[in-house]
C-alpha cells in the first residue's frame, strides 16, 4: 500500500513536470530536405538513417505548442517540391511521436526517390529555399531554427559553390537587423559531404557562416556539420 505522503509526492512531481512543459517556450523547426542529385541523402540509405536519427533527437525534447515544418528543395520549380508536413506538438501529437514519424520519413528518402515518389533534382537552390521559408514563417519571434539536410553546395542562378572562387549572393533577406526578430540558427547537416579536400569543406563552412549571420541576414548563429 502506498502512503498518503507518497501519493501526494508523486502527484506533486507530476504537477511540476506538467507545469514545466507548459511554461517552456515553444520552438519552431524548419527542416529542409535537399533532393538535388549531388546530395547523398537521395541515394545512400545509411547516410539517410544517420541524418534521420540526429533530427529525431532534436525533435524529441520539444515543448508543447512547438512547430515542426518539413519541406523538400532543390529546383525552384514548385511542382517538383510538393511534400509539406506541418506538425504542432500537443498532447495528441506528442514530441516522441513526431520525432519517430520524422525519422522514418527522412530514412525513407532514398527508397522514395528510387520509386519516383520524390523527384531527384538537378539544381540546389538553398538560398531561394531560405528566402521562401522566411517569408512563410514571418518574423522569427518564435524560437526558430532552420535545419537543412544538404551538402551546402549551392548550385543555382545565385552561385555555383562547387567552384572555389564563387561567393554566396549579397542579397538582403528579412527579418531586419534586429536580433529580436532573427531566427536562432541555420544548421546545415552534411556540409561538404562528398568533398575530399578538408580545406574546401572549411572554406564552404566559412562562406555559409559569414552569409547567414551578416547584418542583413535572418540568423543569429550558424553551424555546419559534415560528421558528428
Amino acid at each position: 500500500m502506498h502512503s498518503n505522503a507518497t501519493l501526494a509526492a508523486a502527484a506533486l512531481l507530476l504537477f511540476v513536470i506538467a507545469a514545466a512543459a507548459q511554461t517552456s517556450s515553444p520552438e519552431r523547426l524548419v527542416i529542409g530536405l535537399d533532393l538535388s542529385e549531388s546530395n547523398p541523402l537521395v541515394a545512400n540509405p545509411e547516410y539517410a538513417r544517420k541524418l534521420a536519427e540526429r533530427v529525431s533527437d532534436r525533435i524529441a525534447p520539444l515543448p508543447l505548442k512547438s512547430e515542426v515544418l518539413i519541406r523538400t528543395f532543390g529546383s525552384i520549380d514548385a511542382t517538383a517540391n510538393t511534400l509539406q508536413v506541418n506538425e504542432v506538438i500537443s498532447t495528441r501529437s506528442r514530441p516522441e511521436d513526431v520525432a519517430a514519424s520524422t525519422e522514418l520519413l527522412i530514412a525513407s528518402v532514398p527508397a522514395l526517390a528510387a520509386e519516383g515518389r520524390l523527384k531527384i533534382q538537378s539544381e540546389t537552390n538553398i538560398v531561394a529555399f531560405i528566402r521562401t521559408m522566411i517569408d512563410a514563417v514571418g518574423e522569427c519571434e518564435t524560437n526558430t531554427t532552420f535545419i537543412l539536410l544538404t551538402d551546402g553546395l549551392e548550385d543555382s542562378s545565385y552561385a555555383r559553390l562547387a567552384f572555389a572562387d564563387t561567393a554566396l549572393p549579397d542579397i538582403d533577406i528579412k527579418p531586419p537587423n534586429d536580433r529580436r526578430y532573427k531566427c536562432e540558427e541555420l544548421q546545415i547537416l552534411g556540409l561538404g559531404e562528398g568533398l575530399d579536400n578538408l580545406d574546401a569543406v572549411d572554406d564552404l563552412r566559412s562562406k555559409w557562416e559569414a552569409w547567414a549571420t551578416d547584418r542583413n541576414r535572418p540568423f543569429k548563429r550558424f553551424s555546419g556539420l559534415r560528421d558528428w
